[in-house]
């Protein structure tokens, strides 16, 4: 009676975990990506940096650090349009618009490759709303981040996408890549970093409170900073009272990519609302 008692319980439990990996298993193929040229399609925000060596074969002004930011066009059937300004160790080139061709493989892996010979390999991520992408032309260390654009909001009552007014508000901000003189007189071209907030009004005037390191040197205190803002095409320049000027592609109404557009300087921002 012990062995017919037990034996039923025995043999329905395995039939249960039988079952649940019968589950498990057929589950997991669907809960895998499959990705395809379609995968990419729309307009895309980057933001990149790195260096170029002499591998490259760039005239020596443009080797070294390196700091770009931009858009990119996908258009779902294998083909881009790349529009970027650019920074090659302090000397600003752009903005420049290439095209080329992409191929997105299963893994959602991708490679592509500009009209001008530049070649890329990425993977897309966070649900086709996120690429993660290295350069991978020879002579060159550059990788980096872009972001689908989302639709803008058509309602009444919110202002227009891309305009200084529905970019007004408060953001925080990172700062990352090189700077020296001419832009900071006196200092040797090398590494930067800074964050702060920076508030832009409707009036087109923005005000900032920034700290930074510069080649290890910390402010010694907030640098508040004054200056004035303006908006085309999606594109939102920053021209600060002091001389500084930034030039950022709006990704929508709470998030901007900016690379510094001063000589001596190969600076990255990323600026996201509070």
């Amino acid at each position: 009676m012990f062995f017919q008692f037990k034996l039923p319980l025995v043999r329905s439990s395995a039939l249960c975990l039988a079952a649940m990996f019968a589950v498990a298993a057929s589950a997991e193929p669907a809960s895998r990506q499959s990705c395809t040229n379609a995968s990419l399609h729309g307009s895309y925000v980057y933001t990149a940096h790195g260096v170029t060596l002499p591998a490259l074969g760039l005239h020596a002004p443009l080797t070294g650090a390196f700091a770009s930011s931009g858009s990119a066009e996908f258009d779902g059937n294998g083909h881009f349009t790349l529009t970027a300004r650019s920074s090659f160790d302090g000397v600003l080139q752009g903005p420049a618009t290439v095209t080329g061709s992409y191929a997105v493989n299963a893994d959602c892996s991708y490679t592509s490759q500009a009209s001008n010979g530049v070649t890329f390999r990425a993977v897309i991520t966070g649900h086709r709303g996120e690429l993660l992408i290295l350069q991978t032309t020879k002579g060159t260390v550059i990788s980096g981040v872009a972001e689908a654009r989302r639709e803008r909001d058509e309602s009444e009552d919110e202002p227009r996408a891309c305009s200084i007014r529905s970019s007004a508000g408060s953001y925080g901000f990172i700062a990352d890549g090189y700077a020296g003189a001419p832009t900071l007189p006196g200092a040797p071209f090398a590494p930067l970093a800074g964050v702060g907030t920076i508030n832009l009004s409707a009036d087109g005037t923005f005000t900032m409170m920034a700290q930074r390191s510069v080649n290890g040197a910390i402010d010694p205190q907030v640098l508040p900073l004054t200056g004035r803002a303006s908006v085309s095409d999606c594109t939102l320049s920053l021209d600060f009272d002091i001389g500084f000027h930034f030039v950022g592609t709006i990704r929508d109404r709470n998030e901007i990519f900016f690379v510094e557009t001063d000589p001596g300087t190969a600076l990255n921002v990323r600026a996201r609302r509070i």
